[in-house]
């Protein structure tokens, strides 16, 4: 109930509902003469308010912030753990009409779990999402992964629940410290959930969009401050992180659970 609620919530408070809200309000005040004024500065509102949440220079700015938390590093660095964990999202598996999984940006996950694994940073990975298992089982083993070592957890369909189903899983491995890969924006509420419940873990991104966009753009180029909607829906994943562990905080610290 919670977590459904909170899908809701990012969503009404997403930077486009908010700039479509502005414009719809700018509309309802230009109908009548003595609000005009006030339309024509809802409407500059939502219009400023868009450009901002659309352009790369506040990507970089505002993803940057959680991405820097935990900066890159090479996984020769890393300790030695008990599993590697990779939380789902990037990826699509194989449909009826498809034979391959699909990749989207977040299937950097996979890829750093199968190089941690390469590293002998742990003896197994153990990926944790529903619906994308099949993918990222079939992405792990053409990465070299073999298929004896990859476990699935196949039912959780948030954080919170990755936290609580892979720990079960753990338990009846007898492992205690975990890697846990996901990609860089996602990992404060990631590492602090899975620390709340009581796994240990190690962690380690991937993903990094805002610093890779701040190492290809600089302010000297005209594409650093033009709008465009992958950013828009880049800006509005981070807004969501941001609210959502914000809400993780409070659940986490005052339900009792854990």
């Amino acid at each position: 109930m919670l977590f459904g609620l909170m899908k809701f919530v990012t969503w009404l408070l997403s930077p486009l509902a908010l700039g479509l809200a502005g414009m719809a309000a700018g509309g309802v005040l230009a109908v009548r003469r003595d609000t005009r004024r006030m339309a024509l500065a809802a409407y500059a509102v939502a219009f400023v308010w868009l450009w901002v949440w659309s352009s790369p220079w506040f990507f970089i700015f505002f993803g940057g912030a959680l991405e820097r938390q935990y900066p890159p590093a090479p996984v020769d660095v890393l300790p030695q753990a008990d599993a590697i964990i990779v939380l789902g999202g990037g990826i699509n598996s194989p449909t009826p009409k498809t034979v391959y999984a699909e990749l989207y940006a977040g299937a950097d996950r996979g890829w750093h779990a199968a190089r941690c694994f390469h590293a002998g940073k742990a003896p197994v990975v153990l990926f944790s999402g529903v619906g994308e298992g099949p993918g990222m089982k079939q992405f792990l083993v053409d990465l070299g992964v073999p298929p004896s070592k990859i476990m699935l957890e196949s039912e959780s369909k948030n954080t919170y629940e990755n936290g609580l189903f892979v720990r079960e899983k753990l338990k009846a491995m007898g492992a205690k410290r975990v890697i846990l890969v996901t990609s860089a924006w996602h990992l404060r509420r990631a590492v602090m959930t899975f620390e709340k419940i009581g796994v240990e873990v190690i962690p380690s991104g991937a993903d990094y969009e805002a610093l890779t966009a701040k190492a290809t753009q600089t302010p000297a180029m005209m594409q650093f401050y033009l709008p465009n909607p992958d950013t828009l829906y880049k800006n509005s994943v981070i807004m969501k992180e941001y609210l959502g562990y914000w809400a993780y905080w409070l659940h986490l610290h005052f339900s009792g659970k854990g």
